[in-house]
């Protein structure tokens, strides 16, 4: 008796369903064994039931599969079928493990560098995960409560950006949320006033940067959050009031943190003070992790939410900034850098990493002209709320999100007052633009007419 004949066995016997539903062809050796999934898949296709024994000796045509169905028959077990799946699925893996190990100590482990190899063994642990189902499965329909308990409450987050518009819209720790920009619209500097608002409200923040380095994201942090113009953090050349608040930030973040503070504001010495810092451990509080990596993949992302999860206080929220330059593995990429099935891949890849990992993922995407997703539109299909961004410059102490999808809610824009200095977003409204020179445009036009 064999794993395969048994599982089939109890599936056909009992007719049971969900069983075969869970079952995929790909765990089942080639050969015979496949060659039976396919004729009980048809006929399930055909009548949506499964067949008896008797029917599938009669849709059988091969002597040798007929011979197959006859054995499997007088097979004789009390394992559950969903227990026996679960033994296979478990055969499978260690299989798939084993045959891409042995392929990536052949072909690579002797010429990669170290990162190299670190980035091929989580993109196996990725491959092997897309073939092999391992979601727990879904509470029952007379268990399931109605509302989320207090813990997943805790956990939804809103924007940050709108202090009206999060008393309406705040996204759960499975959500997938997208912002979009043009070429130099605003992503980054969205995304990381997305990640200040978040700290604030008490969560960690995951940062993943693929254009901008590590250093560049942490000054827009810091003059989000201290008030401090970005170009003065950039150059250094600060005041000395901004240079105390920069070093009470930079402290914050740190264990013994207030000591090096007290020593910096007599010796006024940054680079000094930052030593001094670093001899210690982060605080144990919410922080901003930050991650550049110019080539990311979707296999080093999943990776490294798993390892931080467990590091990082209360995570809640990753950004990935951003989609479109994701790879899916460290492949070449055939169809170029922006193949837009890849896109929807990757954009599919980070709403089952919001829901693996149950933390709200965020992530900015790149638009055309027009505001509308630049390489696919697909990209939007599994996300669970997707904004545009539209900023009128300097001349214009604002900045306005379209919301172009909403999937558990009205499609409603915000429109936020914006220091272009700090590049801090929010958190109050601001007239839109647009409607103030529409409303200006219509009172000239009354006057007009009025003169007449």
């Amino acid at each position: 008796m064999t794993l395969e004949s048994a599982l089939l066995k109890q599936i056909i016997a009992n007719g049971d369903f969900e069983t075969w539903n869970s079952l995929k062809e790909h765990y089942l050796p080639e050969g015979e064994y496949r060659k039976l999934w396919k004729i009980l898949d048809k006929h399930v296709h055909k009548y949506q039931a499964l067949p008896t024994f008797e029917d599938l000796k009669l849709e059988v045509r091969s002597r040798e599969l007929q011979e197959k169905v006859y054995a499997i028959e007088t097979v004789e077990t009390d394992v559950p079928s969903i227990i026996l799946l679960d033994y296979l699925k478990n055969q499978f893996t260690q299989n798939e493990i084993l045959s891409r190990i042995e392929d990536y100590v052949d072909k690579h482990i002797a010429i990669g560098d170290a990162r190299e190899n670190i980035d091929l063994l989580q993109e196996i642990v990725v491959q092997v995960e897309d073939r092999v189902e391992t979601s727990d499965e879904a509470e029952s329909m007379d268990s399931i409560e109605l509302f989320d308990n207090a813990e997943d409450l805790s956990k939804f987050l809103p924007l940050g950006l709108n202090q009206e518009y999060d008393l309406d819209y705040t996204f759960s720790p499975k959500d997938l949320v997208v912002i979009g920009g043009n070429r130099g619209g605003g992503k980054s500097f969205t995304c990381c006033n997305i990640a200040t608002a978040a700290q604030a409200k008490g969560k960690s923040v995951l940062y993943f940067t693929i254009e901008m380095d590590t250093r560049q994201i942490l000054q827009r942090i810091a003059a989000i959050s201290t008030g401090v113009p970005t170009n003065r953090i950039k150059t250094k050349n600060l005041a000395p009031m901004e240079w105390e608040k920069v070093a009470t930030w930079w402290a914050d973040r740190f264990e013994g943190g207030d000591e090096c503070l007290n020593e910096y504001k007599e010796h006024q010495d940054f680079d000094k003070f930052h030593y001094q810092l670093t001899r210690n451990k982060l605080a144990e509080k919410p922080q901003i992790d930050v991650h550049y990596d110019p080539s990311l993949t979707l296999a080093k992302i999943i990776s490294v939410v798993r390892q931080k999860q467990a590091q990082l206080p209360d995570l809640g929220i990753v950004i990935v900034d951003y989609l479109n330059q994701i790879r899916r593995h460290n492949a070449p990429n055939r169809s170029g850098q922006y193949d837009w099935t890849e896109q929807i891949e990757i954009s599919k890849g980070l709403k089952s990493l919001a829901q693996e990992s149950k933390v709200l993922v965020l992530s900015a995407f790149q638009t055309n002209e027009k505001g509308e997703a630049r390489f696919s539109k697909g990209i939007l299909d599994a996300v669970d709320a997707a904004y545009s961004i539209q900023h009128w410059g300097d001349a214009e102490p604002c900045i306005k999100l379209k919301c172009d999808k909403m999937r558990n809610g009205k499609a409603e824009p915000f429109v936020s007052e914006m220091n272009w200095d700090t590049l801090k977003i929010g958190p109050h409204t601001a007239l839109d633009p647009d409607e103030k020179a529409e409303l200006k445009e219509t009172m000239m036009t009354g006057e007009d007419t009025y003169d007449i």
